[in-house]
């Protein structure tokens, strides 16, 4: 059952082994909220590829989300030919769906349920971009580094999103 505290976000992540996250940033034009270059120290291994994670777009509410998707959508279109470029050069990108919910109300009630227009998959796949959907419960709700330990995925609320991406 969906409560107004489900919240949701939409983060991309990018990893390439000579694009900087300063690159990918300035391309992009967004504000990284983690990063790391090739041949950084990390904990008791160096980087052999960068790592860029920024969030798209978060809020709470399915009409909400709708729209989150579109923005996706779009911003995927507008940056064509650098992802193509990116991903052609080995890069990596992947869109994360994170959502968060409180405990649902009965035993059996539907605790997640995701539509994705077609025309969204189709530009994830042309684009050669993976799709993670990940949930989370209540207290969980800041998205994790995707690479992270993380506990087990909590239950979401349904979100459905069945309108078209032009």
């Amino acid at each position: 059952m969906k409560t107004s505290k489900d919240s949701y976000s939409i983060d991309i992540l990018l990893r390439h082994s000579s694009h900087s996250p300063e690159i990918i940033s300035a391309a992009l034009s967004l504000k990284p909220v983690a990063t790391w270059r090739v041949g950084e120290n990390l904990v008791k291994v160096r980087a052999k590829r960068s790592f860029f994670y920024a969030r798209l777009h978060e809020g709470t509410g399915s009409s909400s989300y709708e729209r989150a998707l579109k923005h996706a959508y779009r911003f995927l279109r507008k940056n064509a030919s650098f992802l193509d470029e990116f991903k052609g050069g080995s890069g990596q990108v992947e869109l994360i769906l994170n959502h968060t919910v409180g405990l649902q109300e009965e035993e059996g009630d539907k605790s997640f349920e995701l539509h994705i227009a077609p025309a969204f998959l189709t530009e994830l796949a042309a684009r050669g971009i993976g799709l993670r959907v990940q949930g989370w419960q209540q207290g969980a709700a800041k998205a994790r580094e995707p690479d992270a330990p993380r506990k087990r995925a909590g239950r979401s609320a349904p979100y459905k999103s069945t309108e078209a991406f032009d």
